[in-house]
């Protein structure tokens, strides 16, 4: 199964980041893709103010990014997975949304794990989710899902693969920092040899913000494929 990974920085327009993704989503069936996976904060991402900015921008699941991301689905026959604010009471969830190729939303994950960590606090603008990923069946397999941060904790994609997980997606706003490319690339192979399933990191591309590095690894820890800095699209079969 052909799968794309695309690799992209987000800006605080809704409708230049949809743009981007549309033009991800033919680049992907032009290469033979039957599912494509967009990273963390694919929605929206603001550098400033971003307790107040990702209020303001939150939707909830049936509104216009994700009913432009089901329009994007159907227009190109791709499964597709995003990053976006859920809009709540409060703080709003960051959510990785599934939508098959119908443009039916198929799943949603609300990250758990919030990035409290390096000396950032994402629970100053963010809420936690409540409960795991609950794997869905794809093109690609049952795929499970957790979000950036959560790949530091192991038991959360052993979680995944036991409640049927046989492929595990993590995107991600992987912060910039010492050491952290190689944190990232040795993490998502260390999830992989762990748990006997293929594992595909799909990470945001900012200088100094977000470091890209997307990659694809087999279950036994060969790398299938990455991209380095920069915008790009990688696509891999598994």
């Amino acid at each position: 199964m052909t799968v794309s990974l695309a690799q992209f920085g987000a800006c605080e327009d809704k409708r230049d980041n949809l743009r981007t993704i549309q033009c991800y989503a033919q680049k992907a069936r032009e290469s033979g893709a039957h599912m494509l996976f967009l990273p963390e904060y694919s929605m929206f991402y603001a550098k400033m103010n971003r307790r107040s900015q990702n209020v303001q921008a939150a939707e909830p699941l049936d509104g216009p990014f994700v009913s432009a991301l089901s329009g994007i689905a159907r227009q190109y026959g791709l499964w597709l997975a995003a990053g976006m604010y859920e809009r709540t009471d409060s703080l709003p969830y960051n959510t990785i949304v599934l939508v098959d190729a119908d443009g039916t939303l198929r799943g949603a994950h609300r990250k758990q794990r919030l990035y409290d960590a390096f000396g950032y606090r994402e629970s100053d603008e963010c809420r936690a989710g409540e409960s795991p990923f609950l794997p869905v069946q794809t093109p690609v397999g049952r795929l499970g899902l957790i979000t950036c941060y959560e790949l530091r904790f192991p038991a959360l994609s052993a979680a995944q693969k036991q409640a049927g997980a046989e492929v595990l997606l993590v995107p991600a706003g992987w912060a910039a920092g010492a050491n952290k490319a190689l944190h990232w690339r040795t993490l998502l192979c260390a999830r992989a040899i762990e748990n006997s399933m293929p594992v595909l990191g799909v990470d945001q591309y900012a200088p100094d913000c977000f470091i890209g590095h997307s990659a694809a690894f087999a279950a036994e820890g060969s790398i299938l494929g990455a991209l380095e800095d920069g915008d790009g699209l990688l696509t891999i079969t598994i």
